[in-house]
């Protein structure tokens, strides 16, 4: 194989230079290639000293008589000898046959002209996630973590767009032929090995990802004014010599193509040891959008990943896919989609063989099923056929009827047991057919009645559900957040408004219609209404009387109400809650509530005097009537707001544990099946949704490269993808 010439740049960082120069003497045949070192003017004199003290035939050491920056000093090196190259940043340390690998990467096609490996910190080609630095996994030492990485890899060296400086392999051929990097234009750096390597394209080159190869990299990410105008400056540049760099960019970062090369490690390093798996079965696992239920289930897993491996099976988009969490890293694989015929799912026999592959790939123990919405009642013969223990939790009303919020034609609460005709007419209007509520109720019993425990949030839900399924054992186990509660120091001043809200995303059964018309009104003196969330109408509009202070991150509400002085909040659900997270967030936060007397915001309210209760039937102007009797009654608000600091809330650590209580008993210790995975991973990356870049991508447009980049002028379409992605990252 030929030889090759590392060039490793050096200023400064005396333990990181000596640590990346110790790894490479130690994991380098230097008898066939050759280490130069290049000093570039350290202002640090034990450089100079450390350089000194490493002697052999291929270990040349060089000084720059003046400080000339990465660029001019890497073409020094690259101009040094006719051998390949490879750039190697001084902080970085390497693993055992690093450049034999890298080599073979470089020479198993011509035209490839450069290599880069996987690290833990080097953006498209981090692993076990694309584009977020990461440390070395917690037991994993640098050597051992570069054994796995290499004994699970596909070997397939993928194309990339660009390849890394931070650890490049060169072929000589394509230096004779593109030239080296341009220092005239790039000066001390940044930009210049994008430009190599959109040169190299011109010439029918290509650039890879060594995936069977890992490096460490410690990266600092933190920018200065100077780097910043450099950036700007290169900016410019690439801007005028390839109009399509950000188009090329965005669209490989937004497919991922090599999304399964990480998740593939993601999966080895969670599945070394054995670990009892759980399935989840959901209707939605989008986390940048949490609902109630999707946000109970995340908290159990991110509370319990360390027992168990819990895997999501859920659909999406473009079919089903499992999510996979071990206990440090998390995994992804999109399945093959399936035939469907319509939309109020009963039985399909491909989905029972697509879940009996997860279940037996995974090695499931349990199944905890959280919402069948997008699946099919064969879950109850996967039960029966594996003998798994399960677990149902019923955090809504789908298992009485398809309309899941229970409102007739989506206007208005039907009651607990509305009859066959009202049911029909309503599912007749909402679906477009002739379903049969009780042919819908009886597959649900049937599931229900196979299920080893069935969990309710609430005991108002347990009596709604048990009017429905009178046989059926339900356990009451309630959710629990993470706000921490501090004493309420709330009170009212009748000489100053009264600050009212509205919190999270208000819908018709959230009570919409009733904030619509409290809106509109123009008579409320000193109340001030708010809005923190979203609101299902036209009403946006900030009035005198209304501030719509618009969608907030869950950590953030706290210190919004409290800097707006929320001094009540209204949970006007105009159906039966069968928990309510926002009561939660309203008594963590001080702050009483007004509620409908239904479901569980009735009983929980009822139960800790936090707030105020008025009949579901209550006109609006009734309820303006309540607020105005609330603001003026400075006596009666002192003692709720009493009875919230003596109120205690379940947190999610005491949640989990009930589960763990339910899991520990029946969840078997087995491995999953890593080499049957491992190749539906391969396949999956053909399935990767392209519409957005979720949370791990969105780094990469905060990196140096994007920030070049992102300086292009481009079409206003991508332009607007570009901003979306960046929107999604910051929320």
């Amino acid at each position: 194989m030929k030889a090759c010439t590392i060039i490793m740049p050096i200023y400064n960082a005396y333990d990181a230079t000596k640590a990346a120069i110790e790894s490479v003497i130690q994991h380098t045949d230097l008898k066939t290639n050759k280490l130069l070192l290049i000093n570039d003017k350290s202002t640090d004199e034990r450089i100079g000293e450390l350089l000194s003290s490493y002697q052999g035939p291929n270990i040349i050491v060089q000084h720059n008589q003046e400080n000339l920056g990465f660029v001019k000093t890497v073409n020094i090196g690259m101009k040094f000898d006719k051998n390949d190259v490879l750039l190697l940043n001084s902080d970085t340390e390497v693993t055992a046959n690093w450049l034999e690998k890298m080599k073979t990467c470089a020479y198993q096609d011509d035209n490839i002209a450069t290599v880069t490996p996987l690290s833990n910190n080097a953006t498209l080609a981090s692993v076990p996630k694309a584009f977020v630095p990461s440390v070395l996994p917690e037991g994993y030492s640098l050597d051992k973590m570069a054994e796995l990485v290499e004994s699970c890899s596909y070997k397939e060296y993928p194309e990339i767009p660009t390849g890394h400086g931070f650890c490049l392999f060169i072929k000589r051929e394509v230096l004779n032929k593109v030239g080296y990097f341009d220092e005239e234009s790039f000066g001390k750096g940044y930009g210049e090995e994008s430009d190599f390597c959109y040169r190299c394209f011109n010439y029918g080159y290509r650039h890879v990802l060594c995936d069977d190869t890992y490096i460490y990299h410690k990266e600092s990410q933190s920018f200065t004014d100077s780097k910043i105008e450099r950036i700007k400056k290169a900016g410019e540049i690439i801007e005028k010599r390839y109009p399509s760099y950000l188009s090329r960019l965005n669209s490989w970062c937004q497919r991922k193509p090599h999304r399964y090369i990480g998740d593939n490690i993601g999966l080895h390093l969670g599945a070394v040891e054995s670990q009892p798996n759980i399935l989840f079965i959901i209707h939605d696992w989008d986390k940048n959008n949490l609902g109630g239920t999707t946000l109970h289930a995340d908290d159990i897993v991110q509370t319990l990943r360390n027992k168990y491996n819990f895997h999501i099976f859920t659909k999406n988009r473009i079919g089903y896919a499992v999510y996979s969490y071990y206990e440090q890293t998390e995994t992804k694989i999109q399945l093959p989609d399936i035939e469907e015929f319509k939309d109020l799912r009963y039985y399909n026999s491909e989905y029972q063989k697509l879940l009996e592959k997860v279940i037996d790939m995974f090695q499931i123990s349990i199944v905890h099923i959280h919402h069948l919405k997008g699946h099919y009642f064969n879950i109850k013969n996967i039960i029966n056929k594996y003998k798994l223990y399960t677990v149902i939790s019923l955090h809504d009303y789908y298992s009485i009827c398809p309309q899941i919020t229970k409102l007739y034609k989506n206007e208005q609460y039907c009651g607990c047991t509305p009859n066959k005709e009202k049911c029909a007419e309503c599912l007749r209007y909402l679906f477009k057919n002739d379903l049969d509520i009780n042919g819908w109720r009886h597959e649900w019993h049937s599931l229900l009645k196979s299920a080893n425990k069935i969990i309710v949030p609430s005991e108002s839900t347990k009596k709604e559900i048990n009017q429905i399924y009178q046989d059926l054992d339900l356990t009451v186990i309630e959710h629990g957040i993470n706000l921490k509660k501090e004493t309420s120091k709330l009170q009212i001043d009748t000489n100053k408004d009264f600050n009212v809200a509205f919190v999270g995303a208000i819908g018709i059964h959230k009570g919409s219609k009733i904030l619509e018309e409290f809106i509109k009104r123009k008579d409320w003196k000193n109340i001030k209404l708010h809005l923190f969330g979203i609101l299902d109408s036209p009403l946006q509009k900030n009035t005198k009387f209304y501030i719509n202070h618009g969608r907030y991150k869950r950590e953030e509400l706290k210190e919004k109400l409290k800097k707006n002085n929320i001094q009540l909040i209204c949970l006007l659900s105009t159906v039966p809650e069968t928990y309510s997270y926002s009561l939660s967030e309203s008594i963590a936060c001080g702050i009483p509530v007004l509620a409908f007397n239904i479901g569980a915001l009735g009983e929980r309210v009822k139960k800790s005097q936090v707030g105020w209760l008025i009949d579901a039937n209550s006109t609006c102007d009734q309820i303006i009537q309540k607020i105005h009797e609330i603001a003026n009654n400075p006596e009666q608000y002192a003692k709720i707001v009493d009875n919230i600091n003596k109120t205690t809330i379940k947190t999610v650590s005491q949640m989990a544990n009930d589960y763990q209580k339910l899991y520990k008993t029946h969840a078997k210790e087995t491995v999953v099946k890593t080499d049957i995975i491992k190749e539906y991973l391969r396949t999956s990356r053909y399935y990767h949704e392209t519409s957005s870049l979720v949370d791990s991508s969105a780094w990469v447009f905060s990196t140096l490269k994007w920030k070049i980049i992102s300086k292009l002028k481009i079409p206003k379409p991508v332009k607007k993808i570009g901003k979306t992605i960046i929107n999604k990252a910051k929320s």
